[in-house]
């Protein structure tokens, strides 16, 4: 029996290339494996000249580890995040580099994992609520001065609610409500939503304290919940914050209406001290009294001058002044008609003295001028000019005055008048040559 070394026992049908291989291998990664979350830590980072970032991630423990690589548009993103040492949240497809045959996982997004993904996340709804104005000062109620009803919410068997019992009942007999709620663990922020509710359906609650007895950071994160902060900040009455850390402040602070650093504080904020609303009573007694005795005095003062007004407006008064303004009236007027006659005499003697001292060159030169004065009105007046024979010629009917011949062509009616009377003439011829000389004139005109 002959043996063939260089033939297989069972040859394939066609062999594989390396490529084929790897192109294979590749195509069953991505379809089964696909899309991932992967938490890990960055053991080293590369970023090439053309701007891929290349870095490991392995687990904590060091035992396993896996290639990754951020192409240049997400590394600008993202790439800060990447460093030695920071554990990430990485996401991206897990792929086969075929020139080498060696899977690597293409990262798109990355992020801190751990407590820097905490803080993260937490300042990312803090700026979200922020923005929606659950933490406005302005929106924060004030509380009530003297509360009749107080809710809390806080776990029945822890600290809390005993701090604010001793501290309440040690300043003010206020009632108590508790709604009890887990403040920490996964069922604590439903359970304080809830207990919120209940105290949201009791008429007589006037103000809620919603706190916890201490606690480490971690144990905080029910106070930090977007349920619980936007319960918080929809209650219909004013919230006292009372989580019980000083360093910490926790959303739950920041739309409460009041933040206190313990629940005993929280007691004393809500619950007035009694002592001294008795002293602040009796100061407002004095003032109050001060005020009746102030207000009092000022009441008669008042009275005293309307007392003095309607004794000044008595009918009997007023008759009296008018009785005496009557008589006072009557003495003057008995006296009044001899004064009147002496004054009149005495101006008529005044009178007739002056016009005997009247100067007769003065009326001998007013009756001088008046008589010139006459003779010019004489002179000017048309009248006077019809007495040296003048006459005035109208012509009908329009009684215009006739100044020349062309004026009264012959067969005119004309109206002439005379010193003494008119005449009624129609006009038989004109001459236009005619004119008037000096010498046809009357010497006294």
């Amino acid at each position: 029996m002959r043996l063939d070394f260089d033939r297989p026992s069972n040859p394939p049908e066609r062999p594989l290339t390396v490529a084929q291989l790897n192109r294979r291998a590749r195509s069953l990664l991505e379809q089964e494996v696909g899309s991932v979350w992967v938490e890990a830590e960055v053991v080293d980072a590369t970023r090439a000249r053309s701007g891929h970032l290349y870095f490991t991630l392995a687990d904590s423990d060091g035992r396993a580890q896996v290639s990754a690589v951020m192409w240049k548009g997400q590394a600008m993103r993202y790439g800060s995040l990447i460093e030695r040492g920071v554990t990430l949240l990485s996401h991206g497809r897990v792929t086969l580099y075929e020139p080498r045959g060696s899977y690597q996982l293409v990262v798109d997004r990355a992020e801190e994992a751990g407590a820097g993904l905490k803080a993260r996340r937490l300042a990312e709804l803090r700026s979200k609520l922020e923005a929606e104005g659950l933490f406005d000062p302005a929106r924060k109620r004030p509380l009530p001065p003297i509360p009749r009803c107080v809710g809390v919410v806080t776990s029945r068997s822890g600290a809390a609610i005993r701090d604010v019992i001793k501290v309440a009942s040690r300043r003010f007999p206020v009632r108590l409500l508790l709604a009890h709620a887990q403040v920490q663990g996964e069922s604590a922020p439903a359970e304080i939503v809830a207990a919120l509710s209940r105290l949201a359906d009791v008429p007589e609650v006037e103000v809620v304290i919603l706190g916890r007895g201490g606690g480490s950071s971690e144990d905080l994160d029910a106070f930090n919940d977007e349920a619980v902060v936007c319960a918080v900040a929809a209650h219909p009455v004013p919230v006292v914050s009372a989580v019980g850390h000083e360093i910490d402040i926790t959303l739950v602070d920041l739309a409460a209406d009041r933040r206190a650093a313990t629940p005993s504080e929280a007691a004393e904020i809500v619950a007035p001290e009694i002592e001294g609303l008795l002293e602040r009573l009796a100061e407002a007694r004095q003032d109050l009294a001060r005020t009746m005795r102030l207000r009092l005095s000022s009441a008669r003062e008042r009275l005293a001058r309307r007392s003095v007004g309607l004794r000044s407006r008595d009918p009997r008064v007023r008759l009296r002044q008018g009785l005496e303004r009557l008589s006072r009236s009557r003495e003057r007027l008995a006296r009044w008609p001899e004064l009147a006659l002496s004054r009149a005499r005495g101006d008529l003697a005044a009178a007739s003295e002056g016009l005997h001292r009247w100067p007769e060159p003065t009326l001998a030169r007013a009756r001088g001028r008046l008589g010139e004065i006459a003779a010019r009105l004489d002179a000017l007046s048309p009248l006077a000019s019809l007495e040296r024979g003048y006459s005035i010629v109208r012509r009908r009917p329009d009684r215009s005055v006739v100044r020349s011949a062309a004026e009264a062509p012959p067969g005119t009616v004309v109206d002439v008048t005379l010193a003494r009377g008119s005449l009624e003439c129609t006009v038989n011829g004109t001459d236009e040559s005619f004119e008037i000389k000096p010498e046809d004139t009357d010497d006294d005109a």
